[in-house]
């Protein structure tokens, strides 16, 4: 009973940082990218021939999409401590489902339900579950560079992973600014600005997040593609508490039929706090294997 509070911050801690709003902006990134997809280049004849438009096949609407996905990963601090750190394997199985919908020109609608298995190797006391609610708004704003504009709210339930006893609720409202830059048609980067405005029970664990990202993509064939990631964020806790948190990640992914994904990922993680006792260092690494379905 000693121990459970520390295995319950472990297992929310790590809940965060596997939080699904990194998916879901990517996704949107991949959607937006480029924003003036839709515009042809510019030439001395616009002012004589007006604006030109690229015409491109219409295709088939599909709003929703059915997920799941399966990761194995080696952590080199399973509990995310400073102290006693140990080493584990952990698995990741999830499924989940999502509909994104164009209200109007530039404005994207997205609602999306996860629910996620974290199960560990050695250190079984830090299983849990996980249950992801959310939905969101993104607009681009094409006078202003192309930025795109985000709201999206989440309500995240976990529970033990042996008597599946709720132990944390939170929900989270976030506002986020995203801008890209197309380097060709095989490689981007992009740069932006995240606020998360927490509202958790228990109380111990809230934060609001004040994070800068940044980030490039490229594309080395249709169906092979990398990431490199890097966020610095200011967690800024209830309870007299500051943390400077930077994750950097670099994955690689096998797409060989289109639903059908194969990845390989190594990550780090770095949390600076104002209590030493939340300090530590975290190192991942895993492969992953990713199927979907849209209709």
């Amino acid at each position: 009973m000693a121990q459970e509070p520390t295995v319950s911050a472990a297992r929310v801690e790590q809940a965060q940082r596997f939080r699904p709003e990194q998916a879901e902006q990517d996704e949107a990134r991949q959607r937006l990218t480029p924003a003036f997809d839709d515009q042809a280049p510019a030439s001395p004849g616009d002012p004589d021939l007006g604006q030109q438009v690229i015409l491109k096949k219409s295709e088939k609407a599909t709003p929703f999409n059915v997920f799941a996905n399966v990761s194995g990963f080696f952590t080199s601090n399973a509990a995310l401590t400073d102290a006693n750190v140990v080493s584990d394997y952990f698995l990741v199985a999830e499924v989940g489902g999502s509909f994104q919908r164009v209200i109007a020109r530039d404005l994207y609608a997205e609602v999306t339900i996860r629910q996620a298995t974290f199960r560990y190797s050695e250190f079984n006391e830090l299983d849990f579950d996980s249950m992801n609610v959310g939905a969101g708004l993104t607009y681009v704003l094409r006078p202003i560079w192309g930025v795109a504009v985000s709201a999206r709210y989440n309500y995240n339930r976990l529970t033990d992973g042996a008597e599946h006893r709720e132990f944390f609720k939170n929900q989270t409202l976030t506002l986020s600014a995203l801008k890209t830059f197309e380097l060709s048609k095989a490689h981007y980067a992009y740069v932006g600005f995240s606020s998360v405005f927490g509202w958790s029970d228990p109380v111990a664990p809230q934060r609001d997040e004040y994070g800068l990202f940044l980030g490039y993509r490229v594309n080395f064939t249709r169906s092979i593609s990398a990431d490199l990631y890097y966020r610095i964020a200011l967690f800024d806790y209830v309870q007299n508490r500051e943390d400077l948190n930077q994750t950097l990640a670099l994955s690689l992914k096998w797409e060989p039929v289109k639903g059908l994904a194969l990845s390989a990922s190594v990550s780090g993680g770095f949390n600076n706090s104002n209590q030493d006792v939340f300090n530590y260092q975290v190192f991942n690494g895993g492969v992953g294997l990713a199927g979907s379905v849209s209709f």
